[in-house]
């Protein structure tokens, strides 16, 4: 007889043939057995002719050669494995089939023990299930189907379900039919699908994002975590509801009213996005990028959709800010004009007197007038640096070669580095052109050549490289000098912020808005030399 033990489950148990045992209940439930009295009220299945021929009897021979044909092409033509046992455990018969799925023929197997079958511990267990099953005529195994392990002739386990059943042969001992279904791709296949869910599940719910599936009439299916806790809701709140009747659209009507017309017009194929606002888990709306993207299966048909929502409260407020910034610049740039044309020619008319009674003077007056002009000078020349500063740039892009651009920086300045006796590597990548505005980036490059210089007081040293780096071009300044301190950096380009005592704070924030107006970036970095190092990054031309 087939037989479990009902100490352990049926996945425990997976393919062994067991008979009833009076293992402790405390392993396991003990589930609902089968009397022998239940098993004689039974109809009985009829006997295969292997036993009926052991057993002679009367019932086979009226057959004749007629019936037990008739069992033999039964026994051939089963797809699944069907095997018949005795009490004692000897297998009596065996469809042709158990040599597809378990490798033995079944000449192999009539006569040898069941247990030839079983995996451990019901391998050396299983004489004994059956002599116990002889003593009490109990049974949880038969008439029904239950999923086990079964040990291949070459020694591998296949999962296998296994359905049991008596059959009784009049004057003879009954015989134990058992059908097998070799189940082990399907069992794989779900492990591996449970698996894939898994791995769904996590990358789902642990998205930043709000994602969901509805249906094409707007039922939600699933939604992830974080669309939940944005609005403080459950999955019971919502899988099974309209899309448009969920709390995410539950503050505004006109909202809700227009979810419904995207769920429709995605049913339709589009793909739909727009700006809206939820009310958060804290009582607060909040603005919402969301879109519906209908998914279509292997007809071409729209399926499903997929809802996804991306919390832009920050961008938004963000962009707020500056555009008051860019209104405030804007102001500030036209009274910035007005200033500098009011300014600067009384400055002019002021220099141009000064210079007239410096030659009426002597030498010490002399002096004292002419840094007056120099700090009138200066004055002006920061007037015009701030309203450059505020004017929007009108880029005049060209192609320009990257060597030509470095040495016209390098020469505009070539007098101060010969002055200050400062040693210069120029490092160029031949072969290199950019689309930019060659006299803005002339001004960058030469800005920070002029930085470096003045960083060092006593024998600067500067190395000037330019070349590719990922899609772009790099162009990098460093000096020996005393380094911009870490917590200088973050506000190191920005307008009025400056380490030198004669800086106007306005050089390093120009050089950045010409970078970024380029699409490029501007940082700095401690150098290897010691000093500052500016990295400028140009995109390449499209």
């Amino acid at each position: 007889m087939f037989q479990t033990s009902p100490s352990e489950s049926s996945h425990q148990l997976a393919g062994r043939f067991t008979t009833e045992t009076n293992a402790p209940s405390s392993l396991a439930p003990e589930e609902p057995r089968l009397t022998r009295a239940d098993q004689d009220t039974a109809k009985p299945l009829s006997p295969l002719p292997a036993a009926t021929s052991a057993s002679a009897s009367t019932e086979a021979a009226r057959s004749g050669p007629t019936h037990d044909s008739a069992y033999r092409a039964l026994l051939s033509a089963v797809l699944d494995p069907t095997i018949a046992i005795d009490p004692r455990g000897t297998i009596v018969t065996a469809s042709a089939s158990v040599e597809t799925v378990f490798g033995y023929s079944p000449s192999e197997l009539a006569g040898r023990n069941i247990k030839l079958l079983m995996t451990e511990p019901h391998h050396s267990q299983h004489d004994a299930y059956l002599a116990k099953y002889a003593l009490t005529g109990e049974t949880n195994i038969l008439g029904r189907t239950r999923e086990f392990e079964v040990v291949h002739k070459q020694g591998h386990h296949l999962v296998c379900e296994l359905s049991v059943a008596r059959a009784d042969v009049p004057g003879s001992e009954p015989l134990f039919i058992g059908s097998f279904r070799d189940v082990t791709q399907r069992r794989a296949a779900e492990v591996a699908l449970g698996e894939s869910e898994r791995r769904f599940r996590a990358i789902f719910d642990r998205s930043y994002q709000f994602m969901g599936l509805l249906r094409t009439d707007g039922t939600v299916l699933e939604v992830n975590q974080a669309a939940l806790d944005a609005i403080g809701s459950t999955r019971a709140q919502t899988i099974g509801l309209k899309f448009w009747d969920t709390p995410w659209w539950s503050s505004d009507p006109a909202e809700r009213a227009r979810a419904r017309q995207a769920v429709d017009a995605a049913a339709q194929g589009q793909f739909v996005r727009f700006e809206t606002t939820h009310r958060g888990a804290d009582g607060h709306l909040f603005s919402v990028d969301f879109s519906l993207n209908p998914v279509r299966d292997a007809e071409g048909n729209v399926a499903l959709l997929i809802p996804e929502g991306r919390n832009i409260s920050e961008l938004k407020r963000a962009q707020r800010a500056e555009t008051a910034m860019l209104r405030a610049l804007a102001t500030i740039g036209e009274n910035a004009a007005m200033l500098a044309h009011e300014i600067k020619n009384p400055i002019t008319a002021v220099n141009l007197a000064l210079r007239a009674v410096s030659k009426q003077l002597g030498e010490d007056d002399r002096a004292v007038l002419e840094d007056l002009v120099a700090r009138m000078q200066r004055l002006e020349a920061l007037m015009r640096r701030t309203l450059s500063f505020t004017k929007p740039l009108d880029l005049r892009l060209a192609r320009v070669d990257v060597r030509e651009l470095v040495d016209a920086a390098v020469r505009s300045q070539r007098p101060d580095i010969v002055k200050r006796g400062a040693e210069l590597k120029v490092e160029v990548e031949p072969g290199i052109e950019i689309v930019c505005d060659r006299q803005l980036i002339d001004e960058v490059l030469t800005n920070l050549i002029r930085n470096a210089l003045e960083a060092v007081p006593e024998r600067p040293r500067l190395v000037l490289t330019a070349g590719r780096a990922g899609r772009g071009t790099l162009f990098v300044v460093e000096d020996n000098g005393p380094g911009i301190p870490e917590f200088l950096r973050n506000t190191l380009f920005k307008p009025f912020s400056t380490t030198k005592s004669s800086g106007t704070g306005l050089g390093l924030a120009f050089c950045r808005k010409v970078v970024e107006e380029h699409g490029g970036t501007i940082e700095a970095k401690a150098s290897p030399l010691g000093g500052a190092r500016f990295e400028v990054r140009i995109p390449n031309p499209s």
